[in-house]
């Protein structure tokens, strides 16, 4: 079963991965941009990173952007997983945002 395959058939998305917060991969799909390995780690080390503010305001980190010149990595954090896709800057932003916080809230039921 491909939770990911929404994310797959839009052309903006270079990659898209469900990964742990130990950064490693559970599912990836995509045609470029960073490995799946690279983005997964990458986006458990951002997070970890930003709970020293969050710890602060009493909350819990939901979701982060991240933008330079050409891509956007969109991530959507819960119960310990991380889904995030790197986009082409100027892609569906809002599409994928909308799939990435609907498909978290579906599988936090089922992992």
């Amino acid at each position: 079963m491909s939770w990911l395959k929404e994310l797959e058939a839009i052309p903006s998305v270079k990659r898209a991965v469900l990964a742990g917060m130990d950064g490693l991969v559970i599912e990836e799909v995509g045609r470029g941009g960073l490995s799946a390995q690279v983005l997964a780690a990458e986006m458990a080390t951002l997070a970890r990173a930003m709970d020293g503010i969050t710890g602060v305001l009493g909350e819990e980190l939901r979701r982060f952007t991240l933008a330079t010149s050409s891509h956007e990595l969109l991530a959507v954090c819960f119960n310990g997983y991380c889904l995030g896709a790197l986009i082409e800057r100027g892609g569906e932003r809002a599409v994928v945002g909308q799939i990435l916080t609907s498909l978290a809230m579906r599988l936090a039921d089922q992992l």
